[in-house]
């Protein structure tokens, strides 16, 4: 079991209900157009802020419905954020993005925005979100943002009537700038009461299908590949080969996720409808307690418990499988069990960073690095939303050499903690200018954390 957090590192804050899209495939869709939307106020913004300073969150995500329809609550928000020293991305269709509204955004300091292209051909990206256009106002919002400097990352959800598609769209999303391509599973609408007979269903063949045509955008053009739901790692099989998909879990079950609505109300993650209480009235540490279920495992699926890979896996997506079997602990309909597993998955160790560490390389700790003390470890944020737990002695020299800006060897950490400091070098936390590592760990997310 993972340690147990005070609070998460990471929320994402609904600053609107309304949206000009309604996708079939959103948690909203079945929203009813007669039933008045709720927006944030400024006010409620600097209320928000104040809980989540409380908390002691790192990384806060502001979405909606769109949030660009809120807009100059949008643009508080990251400015009170940025003063509070906590980071922050917008997810947004982009549909209304315009030149003055992007440029704003930069100038409070937005560096990243994940937007959603779920197909090249107009007429399917437009049938998806059921809105015409959008597929051409979704590129023009992309290269205005790109134009500006903003990192861009594309979501393409995957159904029946885009899985062709998936290429040709990570190659539209390369050649227009974007740093990274999601092809993110379709979780059912919690209206849905069979999925199984929708467009929303998507099979083991399907999955795999479109995750093989994600490996092959990347090894074309080089753009980074992920997913934003987690896929089971028994449907993967040879977990070298699908090592971009390995290790995103469930960010609601590692303890790190919190979903506030726009009224304060939170859930576990944004598919979800059940609310564990209200941060305005209760403050984020209380009702994150309410959600202790989450990180317990109660919700792991009861074949998965003997698995190796259930604290990475975490039994898949939770919402689809109530989606599918009426049960948060339910399976998983992309299970195919763990005897499917044929090649293992493995942390590769960079011998030369081993080698440069061992003989006394100067590492310095940065100084982006954030810490939360928590109980008997430490949480250390190391950009954005990338947060792992470090044993307190070795945060607190962390912490210490951050603040000075110091440099120090193996030695000032312990020899005996040579293992560590490799994996805190690997995760970015420790950087070297004797060590040449040309990667992109200051682009990416960092998934596997450190135990």
């Amino acid at each position: 079991m993972d340690r147990i957090f005070s609070a998460p590192t990471v929320c994402n804050v609904e600053i609107t209900q309304s949206c000009n899209q309604k996708c079939r495939h959103c948690y909203n869709y079945w929203r009813q157009s007669d039933i008045p939307t709720r927006t944030m106020t400024m006010g409620d913004m600097d209320r928000l802020i104040a809980r989540i300073v409380e908390a002691g969150i790192f990384h806060v995500i502001l979405s909606g419905g769109e949030p660009f329809l809120n807009f100059e609550v949008l643009e508080y928000g990251f400015k009170k954020l940025a003063e509070n020293n906590i980071s922050f991305s917008c997810n947004s269709n982009l549909v209304l993005a315009s030149e003055d509204k992007i440029k704003r955004l930069v100038d409070v300091g937005l560096d990243h925005i994940l937007t959603s292209l779920n197909s090249h051909v107009p007429e399917v990206n437009d049938y998806m979100v059921n809105m015409n256009g959008a597929h051409e106002r979704i590129l023009r919002g992309i290269k205005l943002a790109r134009k500006h400097g903003i990192r861009v990352s594309a979501n393409m959800i995957i159904a029946e009537n885009n899985l062709d598609h998936v290429y040709e769209t990570g190659l539209l999303a390369h050649n227009l700038g974007c740093q990274k391509l999601f092809a993110t599973r379709t979780v059912p609408p919690v209206k849905v009461d069979d999925p199984s007979m929708t467009e929303f269903h998507l099979d083991k063949d399907m999955a795999l299908k479109a995750l093989d045509e994600m490996l092959r955008i990347k090894a074309d053009t080089g753009i980074m590949i992920g997913t934003l739901v987690s896929y089971p790692l028994c449907l993967l099989g040879d977990l070298e080969k699908y090592a971009d998909f390995v290790g995103r879990g469930c960010p609601s079950q590692s303890g790190h996720l919190m979903n506030i609505g726009v009224t304060g109300e939170v859930t576990a993650c944004v598919h979800q409808a059940d609310s564990y209480g209200n941060i305005f009235e209760h403050g984020i540490k209380d009702v994150y307690k309410n959600m202790r279920k989450w990180v317990s495992g109660d919700f792991h699926y009861k074949e998965c418990l003997d698995c190796d890979y259930l604290d990475i896996c975490r039994s898949g997506c939770r919402t689809s499988a109530h989606a599918y079997s009426d049960s948060f602990s339910g399976k998983d309909q992309l299970m195919t069990g763990r005897e499917n597993i044929t090649i293992s998955f493995k942390l590769g160790r960079n011998e030369a960073i081993i080698e440069a560490i061992k003989s006394g390389a100067k590492l310095t700790a940065p100084s982006r690095l954030r810490f939360r003390e928590e109980d008997g470890f430490y949480l250390v944020n190391i950009r954005w939303a990338n947060s792992i737990t470090v044993p307190t002695n070795i945060a607190l020299k962390l912490k210490e050499f951050s603040r000075s800006g110091e440099m120090f060897t193996l030695t000032d950490l312990g020899i005996e903690n040579l293992n560590l400091a490799v994996q805190l070098f690997e995760k970015d936390a420790l950087e070297s200018k004797e060590i040449n590592l040309d990667d992109q760990r200051n682009m990416a997310g960092l998934s596997i954390n450190i135990r």
